[in-house]
């Protein structure tokens, strides 16, 4: 896979992630993003706080698309393939990525934003699961683009969405 389209799919991870957290959306629990955080984990985790933060929201995240979607032969935002997983967990590594993208997980209104700049077609607003296609179709810019506006209109419009890909089995 491409390095820019892993970066997009990270983007709009941490993105949808930050967004769904507790301080902003209330779409999951989690608070790994909110400006204390740092203070609890980069005593334990050091140089690596910021991987902490993306695996902590990333199961977050995961808990609760797995509970509207179920698990099995799905893919979502935040369940990819292993192979998928493991380049993204390495550009989770790149300082520069993680410099730009720290910048923008700190202000709600930020992020709402550069989600927004992910879109490239008109507002679609969906809430529930929503199939996308298999996982090709799901991969695909258009199909990325079109999770990114699914997930800003669900945030703006105060509903909730998840969409997902079945495997090409």
């Amino acid at each position: 896979m491409k390095k820019t389209k892993l970066k997009f799919i990270a983007k709009l991870r941490l993105l949808v992630g930050y967004l769904g957290e507790k301080d902003q959306y209330g779409w999951w629990q989690s608070s790994f993003f909110v400006p204390t955080s740092s203070s609890f984990l980069d005593p334990i985790f050091g140089k690596t706080s910021f991987i902490a933060q993306y695996q902590g929201v990333k199961t977050a995240a995961t808990r609760v698309h797995d509970e509207y979607i179920g698990v099995g032969e799905v893919y979502h935002l935040f369940r990819l393939p292993e192979n998928i997983e493991i380049s993204l967990f390495h550009l989770i590594h790149d300082e520069k990525f993680v410099f730009e993208i720290k910048e923008i997980l700190t202000d709600k209104d930020k992020a709402q934003r550069v989600l927004s700049e992910l879109i490239m077609s008109s507002p679609r607003l969906k809430e529930g699961p929503v199939l996308i296609g298999d996982l090709d179709d799901f991969l695909m810019e258009e199909s990325l683009s079109d999770i990114a506006n699914l997930y800003h209109s669900a945030f703006l419009n105060n509903v909730r969405v998840a969409p997902y890909c079945k495997d090409k089995k």
